[in-house]
């Protein structure tokens, strides 16, 4: 199993917490391992546990953003060369946590929730790389955004959905974060892999041009 999290009842809803990508395919029975990066979407979508207020597997459910991330990092690492650290894996956060695939359903769920919580694993320190995939600006979520824009991490970026670029950079509330569904994937290969090579240099925050076919 690659994917796992911790699901919780919380004012009738159910939250998604401590999501892992595991870029390997072994049991992880504890929540153990070292994070080499973080993506951060929306809100959890259609991926769905057995068990609630238990760390465990994810049946996916037609979630194709956990095994898009995985996949891409799993081709950087072949890209440059590197061996995967053992239990590596990659964190993924949102903007808020409640369940359900429908973006208008689970807004309307979260202003009749009252006990409104992050994950708890916003308050590490910022992995290696921070990859926003959220979107574009939305006056409902635009706010929450602002939780990790302020984020400083060795190397931050997002697909710019207007330039058709990968930004060497954190998403604004105001940039268009292209979601993984339908982004190309060699540019973000590429960019990937470029972060794990080890440098001395600090990362570029200028906006870089790849070939747009995946």
């Amino acid at each position: 199993m690659s994917y796992f999290a911790r699901f919780e009842a919380i004012d009738g809803h159910v939250f998604r917490f401590d999501t892992r990508i595991y870029l390997d395919s072994c049991t992880h029975p504890e929540p153990d391992g070292v994070c080499v990066a973080a993506v951060v979407g929306k809100n959890p979508g259609s991926a769905r546990t057995t068990s609630v207020g238990h760390w465990g597997p994810l049946r996916l459910a037609g979630d194709k953003l956990l095994p898009s991330v995985r996949n891409r990092f799993l081709a950087a690492y072949a890209v440059a060369k590197k061996t995967v650290p053992n239990a590596a894996y990659v964190r993924v956060w949102n903007l808020f946590y409640i369940c359900d695939a429908d973006l208008n359903s689970a807004c309307e769920k979260l202003k009749n929730c009252v006990n409104t919580r992050h994950c708890s694993s916003e308050a590490t320190e910022a992995p290696p790389i921070l990859w926003a995939v959220w979107g574009g600006p939305d006056d409902r979520l635009d706010k929450m955004k602002e939780r990790f824009t302020q984020r400083v991490a060795p190397y931050s970026l997002f697909y710019c959905n207007n330039t058709q670029q990968v930004a060497k950079q954190m998403a604004t509330t105001s940039d268009f974060a292209r979601h993984t569904q339908g982004l190309p994937a060699e540019p973000i290969i590429e960019h990937l892999a470029a972060c794990i090579q080890p440098t001395e240099r600090s990362p570029q925050k200028s906006v870089e041009g790849h070939s747009a076919n995946s």
